[in-house]
């Protein structure tokens, strides 16, 4: 199976410092292939027998096994002639998201898109933009839907939502606390959720009822972190095609 793919698929299992020995282990994919689990588990202040715990919830063996998956999607695309350098992060990001999409996943959200009475949008900060245009998407080929970025009208939404509505939270962390508020209470109301946020546990997609997820390297810059929301952008475009494709006439 596809590295990135048994990644997305076993995603929910991670806690938060899985999320950081996956993070440490792909930005140093080729460091690491020669390093013992010992020394891998030393770098990260972390034991062996939680590395080796790491690996098998993502369905490895081992860290053996793990390592061999890792070298060889690294193989991989070398051999499709992508350079190994922090210049082209961006579009390693790209191509990872494209892996990470489950096709049963995303027409199980088509099918609650096409079902619902009508789809509310959240999201905050530089998302908005991501939510604005997949609600004007929508629009267009007239499923009703909303897009909110205010914590009081989301609240006032999810107050109002039933079980026939689809709730959308995109969210890079997944852990912002006003849309989680709002997605409790819309849950509470008996709507569906899907969330779109960054690979990796967070409380968003352990609350959703359907993930989707993309893969955003952080970049710091004067001590800010910059997270590319094109890649949140380009699962949203995707889920809308084959929402066209699928229920577009």
């Amino acid at each position: 199976m596809d590295f990135y793919k048994r990644i997305a698929q076993n995603a929910q299992r991670l806690n938060k410092s899985d999320n950081e020995i996956l993070s440490y282990c792909v930005r140093n994919n080729q460091k690491i292939s020669g390093m013992k689990v010992q020394e891998v588990a030393q770098e990260l202040y972390t034991s062996p027998a939680s590395m080796i715990r790491f690996c098998k919830k993502l369905g490895f063996s081992g860290f053996s096994e793990f390592k061999a998956a890792l070298r060889l999607e690294l193989s991989g695309r070398q051999d499709r002639g992508e350079k190994e350098n922090e210049s082209v992060d961006f579009l390693k990001d790209v191509h990872k998201t494209l892996q990470l999409v489950q096709e049963d996943t995303v027409d199980r959200i088509l099918e609650l898109i096409h079902k619902s009475r009508q789809v509310e949008i959240y999201a905050a900060g530089s998302s908005r933009m991501v939510a604005s245009e997949f609600v004007k998407r929508l629009q267009i080929i007239g499923k009703p839907a909303f897009c909110y970025d205010d914590s009081s009208l989301m609240n006032i939404s999810a107050r109002q939502v039933t079980g026939e509505d689809l709730v959308i939270i995109i969210s890079a962390s997944g852990e912002t606390s006003l849309m989680i508020a709002a997605a409790n209470t819309a849950k509470s109301r008996g709507a569906a959720i899907v969330s779109v946020t960054n690979l990796g546990s967070n409380t968003l997609s352990e609350m959703a009822d359907e993930n989707v997820y993309a893969n955003s390297t952080c970049f710091m810059q004067s001590g800010i972190q910059i997270y590319s929301r094109a890649q949140l952008l380009l699962v949203c475009e995707y889920i809308f095609f084959r929402y066209l494709e699928c229920y577009g006439k």
